[in-house]
């Protein structure tokens, strides 16, 4: 039973992978824009299988980069103006998590879980990464805006919007991370307890 949680967290994570794929194939038969983008984010839903981030957080990241993308290829942001905030604010933090781990693997971060860590640590790095996440994301809009001639919603406004809410959302989301790498490590099933130490004989 220990293990049905994050079974089930990484089927619904390949669900949504299955989902992903499925949308490129609607939009390469009813002609719809995107079939590259969509491609591109099957592609990188796969990442966090192929590198066993943990259950919850590839769950979180499939979902994620999925709400993202199909919004804007489907227009969803048209439906509401706080609608844009929120994927912006949501999607740079759970990415920024992701990559905090996968770079501390490789050595190139420091592990969130380091004891010699001050406590801001994480929440500093992960914000960080998330605000560069962010900054990426605004320039792909200028690109795909003022270059490919996509029909994208850009602004001063609506970038310093995004970017603070990218900012803010990568906050949360190191502070989260910080409170989970500092969790006490799970306690051995079964009973170690050492032997009772043997009686003199008389």
């Amino acid at each position: 039973m220990a293990n049905a949680r994050p079974r089930g967290l990484r089927l619904t994570a390949d669900a949504i992978r299955i989902l992903a794929l499925g949308s490129v194939v609607y939009v390469l038969f009813t002609g719809h824009d995107g079939a590259v983008v969509l491609t591109l984010l099957f592609l990188a839903l796969l990442v966090p299988r192929l590198t066993r981030l943990p259950a919850l957080l590839d769950l979180l990241l499939c979902a994620t980069l999925t709400w993202a993308t199909w919004s804007s290829v489907f227009h969803w942001y048209r439906v509401t103006d706080w609608y844009d905030t929120a994927v912006h604010s949501v999607t740079p933090g759970t990415v920024a998590a992701a990559l905090h781990l996968l770079l501390a693997r490789r050595r190139l971060l420091p592990s969130p879980d380091d004891r010699a860590l001050r406590p801001a640590s994480v929440p500093l790095i992960t914000t960080t990464l998330g605000a560069t996440v962010a900054c990426l994301w605004e320039m792909y809009e200028w690109l795909a805006t003022d270059v490919l001639d996509a029909q994208v919603r850009v602004g001063y406004e609506d970038t310093i919007a995004d970017m603070a809410a990218g900012v803010a959302g990568s906050l949360a989301a190191g502070l989260i991370l910080a409170r989970w790498a500092a969790r006490p490590a799970p306690r051995p099933s079964g009973n170690n307890d050492p032997p009772p130490p043997e009686q003199p004989s008389p």
